[in-house]
């Protein structure tokens, strides 16, 4: 017999069956179920009808197990246990204590908050699984976008309908120059002051960022000389360290840089925003989890950043 050919039985039946297996007895299983006898044998009654075996032998005086009754009081139990696990999986995913996170990066969020965020998460939420993906933002956003990834962290994301960009943290720009630059004997300069020097850059082609750090140097009243164009920023640095050229990144940065990589100041330096970018629509608990350790991680920086400032 097939299981579709059995008529639906709910789990209150099978609970009816366990405590008369447990009792071998109608009126102490009746009791226990705080029901009267009658219907208790009319749903065991049921129940083997629609298993098509008998469970119980029964007398006047007796009740006991069938071959098939020791079967099925073997496997029944299972039931609730398996029951119970799917409850509690549902609802430690619903809080967010376990499920997976897909994270899309780019190298340069690799430092400061995001890696603290991710330690912190992991021990917070050690059943969760998340796995990185370093790609282009291009990239990113086309994983969101196909649900293949469920959070990226890059820096100027475009607008995109669908999409929430959330502002996580801003920096200062700063000048990363080969240590034996004369520049490197100047605490801050202007940003004016480079535009004779070559540049390395990202690749203004696969990065919104590179391209407002250009635009920057134009507002500053010069186009940058750019030597080399690269996609990560451990190239970049490198290229710096090898006297190719400069180079304007993030203040975190500064703590990739080889030894003989400097980071200078530039007076009036803009901000650099990290964003968090999420599909709109997506309701997921460890999603939500994940943007809560950033937001409390972000907010403790700040608020040490500011008693710095004022002690």
């Amino acid at each position: 017999m097939d299981l579709a050919d059995l008529r639906p039985f709910n789990l209150r039946t099978l609970r009816y069956f366990l405590v008369l297996a447990e009792e071998l007895h109608f009126g102490r299983a009746a009791a226990r179920l705080n029901m009267s006898q009658p219907p208790l044998s009319q749903q065991i009654r049921q129940l083997e009808a629609d298993l098509g075996a008998a469970l119980f032998l029964r007398s006047h005086h007796h009740v006991e197990l069938t071959p098939a009754g020791h079967a099925f009081l073997e496997q029944a139990p299972l039931v609730f246990q398996q029951l119970e696990k799917a409850v509690t999986t549902a609802r430690r995913t619903a809080s967010g204590q376990i499920g997976r996170l897909e994270i899309g990066v780019i190298s340069s969020s690799l430092v400061g908050v995001v890696p603290a965020a991710l330690e912190t998460f992991r021990e917070r939420h050690p059943e969760v699984e998340w796995r990185l993906h370093e790609l282009t933002p291009a990239r990113q956003i086309e994983g969101l976008l196909e649900r293949r990834i469920d959070i990226c962290l890059f820096r100027m994301p475009p607008a995109r309908e669908g999409l929430h960009r959330e502002l996580i943290q801003q920096e200062k720009l700063m000048i990363a120059l080969p240590r034996t630059h004369p520049l490197t004997e100047r605490e801050a300069m202007a940003l004016t002051e480079l535009k004779e020097q070559p540049f390395v850059m990202f690749g203004l082609r696969q990065s919104h960022f590179a391209d407002y750090l250009y635009q920057c140097c134009v507002k500053a009243g010069f186009a940058p000389q750019i030597r080399q164009q690269v996609l990560e920023v451990q190239s970049l640095l490198s290229l710096v360290a090898a006297n190719m050229g400069v180079a304007l990144l993030p203040a975190s940065m500064a703590s990739l840089a080889p030894q003989n990589v400097v980071f200078r100041d530039i007076i009036s330096a803009p901000r650099i925003p990290l964003y968090a970018i999420y599909r709109q629509d997506d309701p997921s608990p460890t999603l939500e989890g994940f943007l809560s350790v950033i937001r409390e991680l972000v907010s403790k920086e700040q608020a040490a950043q500011d008693c710095d400032r004022h002690p």
